[in-house]
């Protein structure tokens, strides 16, 4: 866990964004927070901000050729058994990249499970939920949020982190285009936003937005994200996740899934026989599986000019 100085000297007023000099008070607007069994809790309950980003019409009749942006990266799928839950191959070529001390925040870290990997070379790694529930087992074993907050209102200050890393985590935000500048604005120029979010799984937690390639295309124009790679998730698609995630009834028939899902290539191969075309690499191909996906997988990076949109901040009401 994070040294809890070293904590505080990263942290600003999710309200107000001036730095903190407690983890319970804001000198500069009043705003008062708390602690859950030692975790900060930095929910701004009376705080909001105003969202804006540029949209051009030819985004909003022009699908067919923005999908020429979808590609996969050189690995991807899951990194494997011994790895953190839900880490994409093409992720970890990211963090494989990155110097010892480079800075990550993870967005919806659930009970810390990636921060022993992420620690074990040698980066500093903060986790951030927005609570405890659900995850107990995995408080035990790895640890928990260092950090309870809204990463609609992140608490920290602009150009801090060298990756934001969010996986499976979405779906569940109610203003992802908020939370994707947010990210951007906390994020160092050149710095890496890696992720993936619901699109063919079932309604799941309470989830608000599952995306298609398209939408996450949109997601990260409207934050001004250099767009390395958007993909299908690998291995994982929508006939396999519906009866995964169905109920105890379904979950016996997940085979079922992968046996659809097997038809379905078989296709797609035979169409491609003869039309001559390359399932594997074409961009047909990529658009086939992203057609069926149960996850959408990203990798973006924000500007190396510094530029991004960045909500504003507002008023608040009952502090001066």
């Amino acid at each position: 866990m994070i040294d809890r100085s070293a904590l505080l000297s990263l942290l600003v007023c999710p309200a107000c964004r001036t730095p903190l000099q407690s983890f319970t008070h804001c000198t500069h607007c009043g705003a008062d927070y708390s602690e859950s069994d030692g975790t900060p809790v930095l929910i701004p309950t009376t705080a909001s901000r105003k969202l804006s980003f540029d949209f051009p019409q030819s985004r909003s009749t022009n699908g067919e050729q923005l999908t020429g942006c979808f590609s996969y990266p050189p690995r991807c799928g899951a990194a494997g058994s011994d790895k953190p839950y839900h880490l994409d191959l093409a992720h970890l070529d990211i963090f494989d990249r990155l110097p010892s001390g480079s800075s990550i925040l993870e967005i919806g870290c659930g009970g810390g499970q990636m921060r022993s990997f992420l620690e074990s070379k040698q980066f500093r790694y903060l986790g951030i939920d927005i609570s405890k529930t659900r995850v107990d087992q995995h408080l035990q074993l790895h640890g928990g949020p260092d950090l309870l907050c809204d990463c609609h209102f992140l608490p920290f200050n602009q150009r801090t982190f060298d990756i934001v890393y969010s996986a499976g985590v979405t779906e569940h935000l109610a203003c992802p285009y908020l939370v994707a500048q947010e990210v951007a604005r906390v994020l160092k120029p050149g710095g890496y936003y890696l992720g993936n979010v619901s699109f063919l799984e079932p309604w799941h937690d309470d989830s608000f937005f599952h995306m298609s390639p398209l939408g996450v295309f949109e997601l990260l124009t409207q934050a001004d994200f250099e767009i390395i790679h958007i993909w299908p998730g690998k291995g994982y698609s929508g006939f396999r996740a519906i009866l995964n995630m169905g109920n105890k009834a379904t979950r016996p028939l997940t085979f079922l899934g992968d046996f659809i899902y097997f038809i379905y290539n078989s296709g797609n191969r035979l169409r491609n026989l003869v039309k001559r075309r390359n399932h594997n690499n074409s961009q047909r191909g990529i658009l086939d599986a992203a057609r069926v996906a149960g996850a959408t997988d990203w990798i973006a990076r924000r500007r190396l000019d510094g530029s991004c949109f960045a909500p504003s901040t507002q008023s608040i009401p009952g502090h001066a």
